[in-house]
Formats: C-alpha cells, sequence, structure tokens
C-alpha cells in the first residue's frame, strides 16, 4: 500500500482557524466602535448650534423640534391697555442674511406666527414658566414688553405667581398686563384643529 505524503513534507502545518477567527472580531469591534462614534458626532452636531447662539435660562437652541414633550398655550400681552402682538418667529433664528433668510436653530420655547401661540417641544416633559418664554422673546426677536413683574391671567383668571412661577400649561390662554388693565381678559383660546 502506498502512503501518502503531504505537500509540505510531513511537517504539521499549526492550525490558524482559531486565530483568524479572533481577529475578525477583533477589526468587527473596532469598525463597530469607530461607527458608533461617528454616529454619536454627527447627532451631537446636527442637533447643537455654535456659541453664537447659547442657551437661554437652560433652553438650548437646536436643528429640530421635538415630539416628546410638545404642547401649545396663547399668550395675549397688554401694555398701558393697548394690545401687544407677540411676533413670529421669536426662538427661532436665521442666519440673518435679509436676502436669503435660512433656518439655523429654534429654542424649545417659540412662535411660527404672530397668533400668540407658544409652542412647546423639548426631549422630555419639563415645567416650563411664562419668564423662560419671556426671555427668549426679548433675546432672539423684538417688541417684548417691558421689564417688571406684570398683572398675570390664567384662564381668565387673575393669578398671583410671578414670571417665574407661572407655568406654561397646554392649552392656558395666558394674558399679562403691564400699567392699565383693559375692561375684557381673554379667557379662553380656539387653537387650530391638531394643536
Amino acid at each position: 500500500m502506498a502512503k501518502k505524503i503531504s505537500k509540505d513534507g510531513g511537517k504539521k502545518i499549526p492550525d490558524n482557524k482559531g486565530s483568524k477567527n479572533k481577529n475578525k472580531l477583533i477589526a468587527i469591534g473596532i469598525i463597530v466602535a469607530i461607527g458608533a462614534g461617528v454616529a454619536y458626532y454627527l447627532h451631537e452636531s446636527d442637533n447643537t448650534v455654535d456659541a453664537n447662539f447659547a442657551a437661554i435660562d437652560g433652553i438650548p437652541c437646536e436643528t429640530q423640534e421635538y415630539t416628546t414633550f410638545h404642547i401649545h398655550a396663547h399668550l395675549d400681552v397688554f401694555v398701558s391697555g393697548q394690545h401687544v402682538t407677540v411676533p413670529q418667529y421669536v426662538g427661532i433664528m436665521s442666519n440673518g442674511d435679509p436676502n436669503n433668510p435660512q433656518f439655523v436653530c429654534l429654542y424649545w420655547l417659540h412662535t411660527h406666527d404672530n397668533t400668540g401661540i407658544m409652542h412647546i417641544e423639548s426631549p422630555q416633559q419639563t415645567n416650563f414658566s411664562l419668564a423662560q418664554f419671556l426671555d427668549i422673546w426679548k433675546k432672539t426677536n423684538t417688541g417684548a414688553p417691558p421689564d417688571g413683574e406684570p398683572i398675570i391671567f390664567v384662564n381668565g383668571q387673575e393669578v398671583s405667581t410671578n414670571l417665574e412661577n407661572t407655568t406654561l400649561n397646554a392649552h392656558d390662554e395666558i394674558a399679562i398686563v403691564y400699567g392699565t388693565t383693559p375692561p375684557n381678559i381673554p379667557s379662553f383660546y380656539q387653537f387650530p384643529e391638531g394643536l
């Protein structure tokens, strides 16, 4: 009977399969770690805006709207008996180019139009205050009411809280009065369907 002769001249070849599998697992682990790092960086860079739009009262300016906590309240402002319009784009920042304005970021408290509807949108349920909204208005838009403590009405009833302690709740009708109180204080706002 003929003997089989191995091509390696009868030398035992070491088994490299275990070593190769280990190297593959290490390579896959490195690729996964790099991918996770890139994904985290892109997520953070997508949502966070540079220091030109710093946080106001702890509320950042970010590039997305959140649906985790998403409610609306309405604000009427009266100064010396006259109604003051809450402007559009309170808390919504653009690049400042009047010829080609482009959205940059928005704060969790903002307006989209001049109806007085305050959009409260954040990544977690939080009690936001009327003072925070007014601070964002003063720092991001024009026509904000004067400094000082107004008389505050919530759903037509005068409240004893100050701006810092007046919480923005879903579908509240809030009126703030500086100076002369008008004869009729709004007690209800008909929000559009879906808000």
